[in-house]
């Protein structure tokens, strides 16, 4: 796992700029560190040496020296690529997976990428053709972030605050976009492809870019195909789900350095350690954090299950200090991002990198088998046409007025119908979002005319597919991609740890794509086929559990540990956020005078998360 950086200017990088990019992104790489240059190309490399320890420096190159790469993540596949490459007559000289992309690209071009099974992101400069060509994983687990300069040229790294530096030293600024505070407002966090900065951009997953003389042409390399259903009976489904579970668990097992599992109370990481304890055995260790509250405390249910599963088990005591968090928080991750697990996530990277420095999650669960609630409404909504969605609306509006828990039946019950009244977009940030919709913003938003997020959100959402499906191809292009993969990438990395989802193998996401809805949700229970596959393997109180989430006591970390800072930014006069939101309403909203439902806590907390972000980077 490593941080990279580079691009293309005609008159060359200053060695400075350059040096304070691979700075940056010292936590993603303290291992190594490699530079390249030749003419306006110039690649740069911090290392976090996993695969190949003594070999394994980058940038590496093809036999000639033509092809050079720097690369950003783990080729699962690596040892059978090398085997198929050697069997076409390239030398490889070290037992590394990044050595594979090289010849790789030599043998396909940009075609390469279909090969790959892994989490990545990478540059190749190919220097007879004057090529510069860039990749990103499947789901984008690993981040790329890119921008085009005034004479022409490319720049790019694996963080914005390491791209910063090398747009400075061509003379480029980075100013805030309204568009990005907007859509922040709605979904909590800035949806890529975009940033929250003028002419930065994310490279989408499944995408590879090429520039070449000066022009830069993207395009996508793989999809999930939602329309085509198999035929497969609900035995042979569940035969498919273990061997691919297991065998994407068992593909993410190899490092040569010490690995681990961290194991929660839930379902997704608890079937990751099983299966990988077949492999490793009493030689595998898991983690769990450990929590006062006992709502939010998992750390018994794990302790059971790393015993059941005969496991080395480490239960880290997790102390958070509200206030360092925040300041860390809106430090390291860039851009204004509001999942508050992010708190807890950073805190469990930094005990587990003192253990290990590889970790499996079950990352993905949720999505690929369908676990959020809202896939229950997406179903129902399938299944009770026009007249029944017009008749639960007409029920609903007894109660819709009236304050209900967001994670109660009523609750539920009160977003889906809520939802079911307006059109995709808005539907999907009802099911999805704790945030504003475009309604809501009207009259309090200060800036001039935006785009809809709504409208951008029903631009990425397919047509023709169930309603379960396409709530899934949002939860995959929108929360996933920005904010899951997003909040992960950036906790581990913070404490050079690295994290691989074995969930997300995009083998096993393909399989469960072609699965039938009434497969994947059986009798209106969620992860039907993933928990009836692994009966009898995992314990009962696991797989009969509800589920918690990784979350920190947010409501009272805002109502007492916070609340001084809520006063001296959000009410201050020089609250940045007043520059977008109208004073008063922000006044109102922090004494409960406006939005009164019980998404308070996560809109305060977005907007504090703003407020910190925009003084520090802004």
């Amino acid at each position: 796992m490593c941080g990279i950086c580079g691009g293309w200017i005609e008159k060359g990088i200053d060695p400075k700029a350059l040096e304070s990019s691979l700075s940056a992104m010292l936590h993603r790489g303290p291992d190594d560190c490699g530079l390249f240059k030749a003419g306006p190309v110039f690649l740069g490399i911090r290392r976090l040496a996993i695969i190949d320890i003594s070999r394994g420096s980058q940038p590496q190159f093809n036999e000639d020296g033509t092809v050079t790469v720097v690369f950003n993540g783990e080729i699962y596949n690596y040892q059978e690529l090398t085997a198929e490459l050697i069997a076409r007559g390239h030398d490889i000289r070290t037992a590394s997976d990044t050595e594979v992309l090289v010849h790789l690209y030599e043998e396909f071009g940009s075609d390469m990428c279909k090969y790959l099974r892994g989490m990545f992101a990478f540059a190749i400069w190919d220097s007879r053709n004057s090529i510069l060509y860039m990749a990103r994983d499947r789901f984008g687990k690993k981040p790329l972030y890119y921008t085009r300069t005034p004479s022409g040229g490319l720049l790019f790294a694996s963080e914005l605050k390491a791209l910063r530096p090398l747009m400075a030293a061509v003379g480029l600024s980075l100013s805030v976009r309204d568009q990005g505070i907007y859509d922040y407002l709605s979904l909590g966090v800035i949806p890529q492809p975009d940033t929250i900065y003028e002419g930065v951009y994310a490279l989408p997953p499944s995408s590879w870019l090429r520039f070449h003389e000066n022009e830069t042409k993207i395009e996508r390399y793989w999809c999930l195909d939602f329309s085509k259903k198999s035929n497969l009976t609900y035995s042979e489904s569940l035969e498919g789900v273990r061997y691919l579970v297991s065998e994407a668990v068992k593909l993410r097992l190899h490092s040569d350095v010490p690995l681990g599992v961290f194991l929660s109370g839930g379902k997704d990481s608890s079937i990751v350690a099983y299966e990988a304890s077949r492999k490793l055995g009493e030689e595998l260790r898991s983690f769990t954090v450990s929590v006062d509250d006992p709502v939010f405390d998992e750390s018994g249910v794990a302790f059971r299950t790393a015993q059941a599963l005969g496991i080395q088990h480490t239960i880290l005591p997790l102390k958070i200090n509200p206030l360092e968090a925040l300041n860390l928080i809106v430090s390291q991750y860039d851009q204004p991002f509001s999942d508050s697990s992010a708190i807890p996530s950073l805190a469990i990277s930094r005990l587990a990198r003192e253990h290990v420095t590889v970790v499996l999650n079950g990352d993905g669960g949720d999505e690929i088998f369908l676990g959020y609630r809202r896939y229950l409404a997406a179903l129902f909504e399938d299944q009770i046409g026009m007249l029944g969605k017009n008749l639960i609306v007409k029920a609903a509006k007894s109660f819709v007025s009236k304050i209900r828990p967001r994670l109660s039946a009523f609750g539920l019950v009160q977003r889906f119908a809520r939802g079911l009244t307006l059109r995709p977009g808005g539907k999907y940030l009802v099911w999805t979002s704790d945030m504003f919709l475009d309604s809501d913003k009207l009259g309090v938003w200060k800036g001039g005319p935006m785009r809809p997020t709504e409208k951008w959100i029903e631009s990425i959402l397919p047509s023709g597919l169930s309603a379960t499906d396409t709530q899934l191809c949002g939860d995959i292009n929108i929360n996933l991609l920005s904010d899951l993969l997003v909040k992960m990438d950036m906790a581990t990395m913070a404490a050079s740890l690295e994290a691989r989802s074995p969930l997300l193998d995009h083998k096993l996401a393909e399989f469960m794509v072609s699965i039938p809805d009434h497969y994947r949700i059986r009798r209106g229970r969620l992860k039907a086929l993933l928990i009836d596959a692994y009966r009898g393997c995992i314990p009962d109180e696991v797989l009969d559990g509800s589920k918690k989430g990784f979350e920190i006591p947010l409501h009272s970390w805002l109502e007492v540990d916070v609340r001084e800072l809520i006063i001296d930014t959000l009410l201050s006069s020089s609250a940045r956020v007043c520059d977008y939101l109208e004073a008063s309403f922000v006044r109102d909203l922090l004494n409960k005078k406006v939005q009164k439902e019980s998404n308070w806590a996560y809109i305060v907390y977005a907007l504090l998360i703003l407020e910190l972000w925009l003084r520090e980077n802004a």
